[in-house]
């Protein structure tokens, strides 16, 4: 794909104040509770959402998030996917940046962490216990059920007055009585699941427009959601280096969009299983052809100099600005 095609379609509102912007766009902040997406019948405090207030609205605490026929999709803090399936409800407690807290009433949500601030806490509620949710993962929440699934990643249950820590594979049934985790098959995939996939594909794909859009125009940025006029959706971008999603989706800060087609090369494909291509986890490192990369280890590439790398891939530290949101 060529330059100058993403000079024509790729779009980005919110840079910092040295960015040129495109006419008419605006800057602005959005927040945690933030809704991304909706499809089929949602609805806010008992009032209808239309998809023409995406990116628009921004649960406060105690508002009540209610699906039936259709889905929708919530930010958290920057990196954090929540994801509400059909005839469910959420519970906005905290929408606070570095501590978001929402409470799954009845129905399924599945939480997509692709990145997670060492001194921020993410905390999701499901019949009277807490959920912690300590890594970069994939993690399935039933309400109705009383299940609290880690497909991957790490999360610390507490429930009357008792605390369990879970990794991958394993869920806590919540029964009233002592807590237990047990096996479950984290390959099931359910159609909270499937549309969760599908959404992360289109999330990448508007990073890596928005990355490229600055990359081109030059200028500075930080970490945070981006809003992309074209895709009419926020995205996460990366201070520094590129993550992978749970799903296996790239994403890529501007620095690194450049070596775009490069890195997805590297990998078998964008369709992974869940937690095998996480940006700081340990991603294995593949044998490189030519294009001026070597291999550097689990989870890091480095480029030659011609490339105008400086460092090596990595899904490390932020290094331009603090955390934020910007449209």
């Amino acid at each position: 794909m060529t330059r100058q095609w993403w000079l024509r379609s790729a779009g980005v509102f919110g840079l910092a104040s040295a960015m040129l912007l495109a006419p008419g766009a605006r800057a602005a902040q959005t927040a945690p509770g933030t809704l991304n997406y909706i499809e089929g019948q949602v609805s806010l405090d008992g009032t209808q959402v239309t998809t023409k207030q995406i990116g628009q609205i921004e649960m406060s605490p105690d508002q009540m998030l209610t699906t039936d026929r259709g889905k929708a999709e919530v930010l958290l803090s920057p990196g954090v996917f929540l994801r509400v399936g059909d005839n469910s409800q959420i519970r906005m407690v905290s929408a606070e940046l570095v501590d978001p807290r929402v409470e799954v009433v009845r129905g399924e949500a599945m939480v997509e962490v692709d990145y997670l601030a060492k001194q921020a806490r993410l905390d999701v509620l499901e019949r009277g216990a807490e959920a912690s949710l300590l890594k970069e993962g994939l993690y399935r929440f039933n309400a109705d059920e009383g299940q609290i699934q880690v497909i991957d990643g790490k999360a610390k249950v507490t429930d009357n007055n008792e605390t369990k820590t879970i990794g991958k594979g394993k869920q806590i049934v919540l029964s009233g009585g002592p807590l237990k985790a047990v096996k479950f098959d984290r390959k099931a995939e359910d159609d909270l699941y499937r549309w969760s996939n599908v959404r992360a594909e289109y999330l990448a794909k508007a990073n890596e427009s928005t990355a490229q859009r600055i990359y081109v125009n030059g200028g500075t940025w930080g970490p945070g959601w981006y809003w992309n006029p074209y895709f009419s959706m926020y995205s996460w971008l990366p201070g520094d280096g590129f993550f992978w999603s749970p799903f296996g989706y790239p994403f890529y800060s501007p620095r690194y969009v450049i070596y775009a087609p490069r890195i997805t090369r590297f990998y078998s494909g964008a369709h992974a299983a869940p937690g095998m291509r996480m940006g700081r986890s340990a991603i294995p490192a593949r044998p490189v052809g030519g294009a001026g990369l070597r291999s550097g280890g689990p989870g890091h590439f480095s480029a030659a100099p011609r490339m105008g790398a400086g460092g090596g891939f990595h899904g490390g530290a932020f290094h331009r600005g603090g955390g934020g949101f910007h449209r």
